[in-house]
């Protein structure tokens, strides 16, 4: 516990002197813009609102590791009127940033490191947290405890579901100073905490996003995730979908 607290707070003043250096960059939080916006697509699209195109929808999203929420950019970029945000981070020179940018009734931001602190006073519908596990907190090139610890505690907090994307130990490099965690094994950790979970390595060939809902129920006829038959109501209807119920 220790080791991970030197670890992130070494972190965090590495993160607060690159913002010194560039202000609202990229640069600043190690993170090429190339990826980012698609990584947001990643981590969203297994979500219900998404998956049924309900943009309208009365959601709140909280992004844990936040750095300046710039996800708020492409939450309005689909044009989500009625969403809310709370972001996570402990580097106020980032989030005093993405105040400026994105704040207001909509979204907010909150001093939090999510690995170590208390969450429990927050509740929301979805959590989502990108790039936060590629940094090796100790001195294993993984960071297996802390994502159990961390991704547990969001799970726990939401009422819907969670998404964190991670590199893949299954790739033919490795960069020194980067975790890299067997996408097996973190599957293990999803089922643990239930049987509705999406393993997706079908964007970067390193990079895997792992989606773990909440809502895992199949009372139609215990062979379809309801919010499968949700989503896709109208086929469902029209009777290009069928189950049979029990």
């Amino acid at each position: 516990m220790k080791e991970i607290t030197t670890r992130f707070n070494e972190q965090t003043e590495k993160y607060r002197q690159n913002f010194q250096k560039y202000g609202y960059s990229e640069l600043s939080m190690f993170m090429p813009s190339d990826r980012r916006v698609i990584r947001y697509y990643e981590l969203l699209k297994h979500f219900e609102f998404f998956q049924a195109g309900d943009f309208l929808a009365p959601v709140v999203i909280c992004d844990a590791g936040c750095g300046f929420g710039d996800i708020n950019a492409y939450l309005r970029f689909l044009e989500m009127k009625n969403y809310r945000y709370i972001g996570l981070d402990v580097v106020e020179e980032f989030m005093e940033t993405g105040r400026g940018r994105y704040g207001g009734e909509q979204a907010s931001y909150i001093r939090r490191n999510f690995i170590m602190d208390d969450i429990t006073d927050l509740q929301f519908d979805y959590a989502v947290s990108s790039q936060t596990f590629t940094i090796q907190y100790t001195e294993e090139d993984n960071n297996y405890e802390t994502i159990y610890r961390a991704v547990g505690k969001l799970f726990a907090q939401c009422k819907k579901g969670v998404s964190f994307n991670f590199f893949t130990d299954r790739g033919d490099f490795k960069r020194p100073g980067t975790a890299y965690h067997s996408p097996v094994k973190l599957l293990e950790f999803a089922y643990s905490l239930s049987n509705h979970v999406i393993l997706d390595n079908g964007c970067f060939p390193y990079e895997c996003t792992l989606t773990i809902i909440k809502d895992n129920a199949c009372r139609e006829n215990g062979m379809v995730f309801d919010q499968f038959m949700r989503v896709h109501q109208k086929e469902f209807q029209e009777g290009i979908f069928t189950v049979n119920p029990k």
